[in-house]
């Protein structure tokens, strides 16, 4: 039985295009079937990674077999930078979703583009501050939130990433905002009886954000 905790609301950092294209020039570019591990928590935290496409859980695997995922990531988002610049090992494991194109960023070209790139620089860092101030922010206001309104909220923030058909299945929904399978699935359920979600497989999509965002609150 999987349980989890979820920091789903952390933004990831996503750069503007013309960095993004500089990174996919200069990095290196690795491709993982799904399934495949990209990083494990206590790897060394040497670089990052930009997604070029395809999808990203971003969990930790516990030794008694359950997993915690912590997020879903998309094309154009940077991960592993909070390693990297804290000089620690890898806090999370990150598994590609389905075949997936990533490009690696080492430590050489991250000093070159830091010295070089001062746009580069300015994303990183609001993009540190802004993750920590999000998950207080988070952890706070999901206290008190039942599990309807926390699929909702995943859900609309998934919907403001990947568009409005988000490729999840209702146990990584579930997952991602810590209830059951079971649980998610109820849920999903009743909204798609309100007409406000579209289930497929391993798919949902979202017929109606502003109704969504409102039940979240």
């Amino acid at each position: 039985m999987q349980t989890t905790y979820h920091l789903a609301g952390l933004m990831p950092t996503r750069i503007p295009d013309a960095l993004a294209a500089l990174l996919v020039c200069e990095g290196r570019r690795v491709h993982f079937s799904g399934g495949s591990l990209i990083q494990q928590q206590g790897d060394q935290g040497d670089g990052f990674w930009l997604i070029e496409s395809g999808n990203v859980s971003v969990c930790r695997f516990g030794v008694d077999g359950r997993v915690t995922v912590f997020g879903e990531l998309g094309a154009g988002h940077l991960f592993g930078e909070l390693a990297y610049f804290a000089k620690v090992a890898r806090q999370v494991d990150a598994v590609a979703n389905g075949d997936t194109v990533m490009i690696r960023i080492d430590a050489v070209l991250i000093e070159r583009l830091l010295a070089r790139e001062p746009t580069f620089a300015r994303e990183l860092l609001r993009s540190v501050s802004h993750q920590l101030r999000t998950a207080l922010d988070r952890i706070d206001h999901d206290r008190l939130q039942s599990a309807e309104q926390r699929i909702c909220r995943a859900l609309v923030d998934l919907t403001e990433r990947h568009g409005l058909r988000v490729a999840i299945t209702q146990q990584a929904l579930g997952e991602l905002v810590g209830v059951s399978r079971v649980t998610a699935g109820q849920v999903v359920a009743r909204l798609s009886e309100s007409g406000l979600l579209q289930p497929g497989y391993r798919w949902i999509e979202v017929r109606n954000v502003a109704a969504l965002a409102a039940l979240a609150n």
